[in-house]
């Protein structure tokens, strides 16, 4: 089939991936049919602005919604049906099997984007199914954890897990006036980073009031009518409302009933162009590969900004653009109270799996030159080949200016920048932004001490 036969694409999701490839689509090809199917009642919205919104009682869920279903029909003419649940992709027919309240219907592609997201590791555990006990992965999911957490008489609150939702989360709740408890099966949090940001983020929790228990488990949850207590391999816990984020997966199961290829990470296998195995099916956002630029491989690397970009490849691909997917670093920053921490590039584990000799140095600087007031303390943390001074990836924690400063070493990165190179960088100063010799100069210079 030619481009110019092309006439309907169907998209498998309406969230990050699916809305930015459907939208990318009906711009190069204005009379293209676009039919987007979506399970929930949302499409277009900010998940990772979730825990946020549930920290404010005043704020409507619906906020979040960046474009509704509605106006994607009328503005853009794109046929949204939420509450549309794709069941099976029959390639032979060129159709999606979907289930709606009403019935089952089968609708036909001539290209086809799956952008089915990932979905939350759902612990098999006695009692997990007791009203009080939440994952937050969705809206709806998001909605009822704000309505739970309107009952004045809310104590205690157990977060189990200590990724990115959990230590969010465990921001936001206390934020609500609850007493919170963070278990974490692994001994440090967040999961990979070094021990020097780990007893940073750990000091942190505590001093404000969190209860950290890592390397314990959670083994059940009781209660009567509602979640009462949970239950670890160190003792139980009372807890009136509990949230599970204890890691996600790519949603592939569409994917791999069709018979298309599932890469080694997990996700659904793509090309450079979002293409998957099978002709004119792409596939974009966190079910998908993402490539790791440093790595040279497909990874799982589930990431809003990744998702956006790759669905807009994808449509723009699936009506015969050219458009190419660079790859990404697995950057990520998050805040915890009054810090925030990011990394990008490799982690130390990531890179002896890899067989690269690397080393690392740390450094800790105040955020502004000496002089101005309000400087807050900051630890760069760099990762680089000693033969060569490569750089490999950062970890960096802060009261401020870690956002910008991840940035940079991103481009760095990117760029295949040694140490030496960043040292050399022509940064911006000025006593309330910066000091003359910015921490990321600092942390290069000490570096490329250690090249050889």
């Amino acid at each position: 089939m030619s481009e110019n036969d092309v006439k309907r694409l169907v998209v498998i999701g309406g969230v990050a991936a699916g809305m930015s490839a459907a939208s990318q689509a009906k711009r190069r090809q204005k009379d293209l049919d676009v039919v987007v199917l979506e399970k929930s009642d949302w499409v277009s919205y900010g998940a990772c602005g979730m825990p946020y919104n549930i920290e404010d009682p005043n704020r409507k869920i619906d906020d979040l919604v960046v474009i509704s279903a509605e106006r994607f029909r009328t503005e853009r003419g794109i046929d949204v049906r939420t509450r549309t649940e794709a069941t099976e992709i029959d390639l032979a027919k060129h159709e999606v099997v979907a289930k709606r309240p009403d019935g089952q219907s089968r609708i036909g592609f001539d290209r086809l984007v799956i952008a089915t997201g990932c979905t939350p590791v759902h612990p098999n555990l006695e009692g997990m199914n007791l009203p009080g006990i939440f994952q937050l992965h969705t809206l709806d999911q998001a909605a009822s954890i704000k309505r739970w957490l309107n009952d004045p008489s809310l104590k205690r609150a157990v977060v189990v897990g200590g990724g990115h939702i959990g230590l969010e989360l465990v921001d936001v709740l206390t934020a609500r006036g609850l007493a919170v408890t963070l278990i974490r099966r692994s001994p440090t949090l967040p999961s990979g980073a070094p021990r020097e940001i780990t007893a940073q983020v750990e000091a942190e929790l505590q001093k404000y009031g969190v209860e950290v228990r890592t390397g314990d488990t959670v083994v059940g949850f009781e209660g009567q009518g509602k979640v009462q207590r949970v239950l670890t391999s160190s003792g139980p816990l009372d807890a009136d409302i509990v949230i599970v984020a204890t890691g996600v997966r790519p949603a592939i199961d569409l994917a791999k009933n069709a018979g298309i290829e599932i890469g080694p990470s997990g996700a659904i296998a793509v090309d450079d162009h979002m293409a998957t195995s099978a002709q004119g099916v792409y596939a974009a956002g966190d079910c998908a590969e993402a490539h790791h630029i440093i790595l040279n491989k497909g990874m799982f690397i589930p990431r809003g900004t990744t998702a956006n970009k790759q669905g807009k490849i994808a449509g723009a691909n699936a009506v015969g653009a050219d458009e190419r997917f660079r790859g990404v670093m697995g950057t990520s920053v998050m805040r915890i109270f009054g810090l925030s921490v990011a990394n990008t590039g490799l982690t130390d584990s990531q890179a002896r799996e890899a067989g690269l000799e690397a080393q690392a140095v740390m450094i800790k600087a105040k955020t502004r030159a000496h002089a101005y007031p309000g400087a807050k303390d900051i630890l760069v943390r760099l990762l680089f080949q000693p033969s060569g001074g490569k750089l490999l990836g950062a970890y960096m924690l802060g009261g401020e200016g870690v956002a910008k400063r991840i940035d940079i070493i991103v481009a760095a990165l990117t760029a295949g920048f040694t140490v030496d190179d960043l040292a050399s960088l022509d940064l911006s100063y000025a006593p309330p932004y910066a000091p003359v010799w910015d921490p990321i100069l600092v942390a290069a210079n000490i570096a490329r001490k250690k090249v050889h």
